[in-house]
């Protein structure tokens, strides 16, 4: 312990919750294609608020901080072909905004994005549904990391 705080180290959460207080409320606007993966996506924001940023979530009306998470769009891009010319891999590439407000004034916007490849069954096409679920909610994770990112250099300043 006493090596970390002779340092200078000082964990991300605390930045994060100079710039975002004490409670946030995340405001989800569903991406219509794609509702399931958008649900995720906020439960996913909710986690991090909670295991990373060490910040309560709370109602929009007590929210010190309100985090507008939009999904621009999805896209699914042909990866690799079989010998056969069929689709073997796609990759998914997800583009997200994501806005906070404070009681401070402040509000920022963050556009990410992330990619991740899946694999086709051309045997089932549930195997290929579920694997599409599966990339894109990996893509949402990369680009909530960079939030997280700017969040943490947000709250240095």
């Amino acid at each position: 312990m006493l090596a970390l705080t002779s340092c200078g180290y000082v964990p991300s959460a605390t930045y994060a919750q100079k710039a975002l207080g004490e409670r946030v409320y995340v405001e989800l606007k569903v991406n219509l294609p794609n509702p399931e993966n958008s649900v995720e996506l906020k439960d996913l924001m909710n986690k991090i608020i909670i295991s990373r940023f060490q910040i309560r979530v709370s109602s929009k009306e007590d929210a010190d901080s309100i985090i507008t998470v939009a999904i621009n769009k999805i896209v699914d891009t042909t990866f690799a072909l079989s010998s056969s010319a069929f689709t073997t891999y796609y990759r998914v590439n997800a583009y997200v905004t994501y806005t906070y407000d404070n009681k401070k004034g402040t509000k920022r916007t963050f556009d990410g994005s992330g990619y991740y490849d899946y694999n086709v069954s051309l045997d089932n096409p549930l195997t290929t549904y579920n694997n599409r679920y599966y990339a894109i909610n990996q893509a949402f994770t990369q680009t909530v990391d960079q939030f997280v990112a700017q969040i943490s250099f947000d709250g240095q300043k």
